[in-house]
């Protein structure tokens, strides 16, 4: 019998998964240095610092959904780990992820000490924060439902009936949390820019660093508390129903027209599960704008490249949730057809985000200089081959997972 804790991966598992993240790192540091190849220090800084926006606005958005709910929690239910092991095991999960988005922001700050220790630094601070933040959320909620919390805001709603945010109260902890991770990055960016160079600008940071920390001192030894509520409220969150919390109704089948009819319940619901476990459709519109600016502001070749690219990656890279168990169990997924038919039906969900990519296209070949027919046509056949190979990639992986496990 194993000895290792329940939902700890083996030997093999460990090394996959830390050769995963390490591709990840150099395709970032990639994107990193195309992006900042022609810039000079000054100019370096100024991305340094965008970047830092945009990774708080990425952050503040999918935290809880990468981090929950736990993909090991029935088994870890079953063990009843004490406090201290949680904390570790969600750290475990979390930190490759803030290590990895050191990689960018250190290749981007060149060969300049103060840069590089102030990205690093702000990387691993915001990170750390909205982990934090996350870890956290499930007591905020539970205590908004009872009635127990947001006794301000109630006040202030019932006096100014206007203050009131357009979702449930006992959403807008969640609300909260993604409006305090971004301002954080966001204040991390403009004390930096303030700072200049120098020791200045990792007063910010260090500051940060040292907030989350104390945050974390106080709820070490309840954290199982943060953990079980958490990991239910989310879990509760991801579970079919009717519609969706935000008042809108969930995809309907009709809808995925452009996939062959026996193929259609298979990515039906692919899309529907991506749905519930990510909010792919903000990050895609948030992305396409950055994609659009970028172009518009007349930017580098290589920061127009590096964003394309970035997008591309992240809406295709998205499909990789359908191979998780609490999403598609692995016995459903091999009883419902074989590799071709699940390759196909992921590239079909991957081809949901291509024409609003080609439409951002098209609008930019009348407003934006530089960008013509040809771009088109590049762009169109760069999404459709990432969608193919993370389409393939992913489905291999599952299946090869589900045989070792169930040989």
């Amino acid at each position: 019998m194993s000895r290792r804790p329940p939902g700890e991966h083996g030997p093999r598992e460990r090394r996959l998964r830390a050769g995963g993240w390490l591709v990840l790192a150099v395709a970032l540091g990639a994107l990193a240095a195309t992006a900042s190849a022609s810039l000079d220090g000054p100019g370096r800084a100024r991305l340094l610092r965008v970047v830092g926006i945009l990774v708080a606005g990425g952050l503040a958005v999918g935290t809880p959904h990468l981090l929950f709910p736990d993909p090991a929690l029935r088994r870890l239910q079953l063990a009843n780990p004490a406090a201290r092991r949680l904390l570790r095991r969600q750290l475990g999960r979390w930190l490759p992820g803030v290590a990895v988005l050191t990689v960018p922001v250190a290749v981007i700050a060149g060969t300049d000490g103060g840069r590089i220790a102030e990205g690093v630094l702000s990387m691993a601070a915001l990170g750390l924060f909205a982990w934090a933040r996350a870890s956290t959320l499930g007591i905020r909620v539970r205590s908004w439902e009872r009635g127990d919390g947001g006794a301000a805001y109630r006040r202030a709603v019932a006096r100014h009936p206007r203050l009131r945010f357009q979702v449930p109260d006992e959403l807008v902890p969640s609300f909260a949390l993604t409006a305090e991770v971004f301002t954080a990055g966001s204040l991390l960016a403009i004390a930096g820019q303030a700072a200049g160079e120098g020791l200045g600008t990792l007063v910010a940071p260090v500051v940060l660093v040292l907030v989350t920390l104390a945050h974390v001192a106080r709820e070490r030894e309840t954290f199982d508390q943060a953990f079980w509520t958490t990991n239910g409220v989310w879990e509760d969150a991801f579970q079919p129903s009717g519609g969706s919390q935000e008042g809108r109704a969930p995809l309907a089948i009709e809808a995925v027209y452009w996939a062959p009819r026996a193929l259609r319940a298979r990515v039906w619901a692919g899309l529907v599960s991506l749905d519930r476990r990510l909010p792919l459709g903000r990050i895609a519109t948030l992305g396409l704008a950055l994609l659009a600016l970028t172009h518009l502001a007349g930017a580098g070749e290589g920061l127009r490249l590096a964003t394309l690219a970035l997008y591309v990656a992240a809406v295709n890279g998205a499909v990789v949730l359908t191979a998780v168990d609490a999403v598609v169990p692995g016995p459903l997924a091999h009883r419902l057809g074989g590799i071709g038919g699940w390759a196909l039906a992921r590239f079909l969900m991957n081809v949901r985000w291509l024409p609003p990519l080609a439409a951002t296209c098209l609008l930019l070949v009348w407003l934006a200089d530089g960008v013509g027919w040809t771009d088109l046509a590049v762009w169109t056949l760069v999404d459709l081959g990432a969608a193919a190979l993370s389409a393939v990639g992913v489905t291999v992986v599952s299946h090869t997972r589900f045989h070792r496990l169930h040989a």
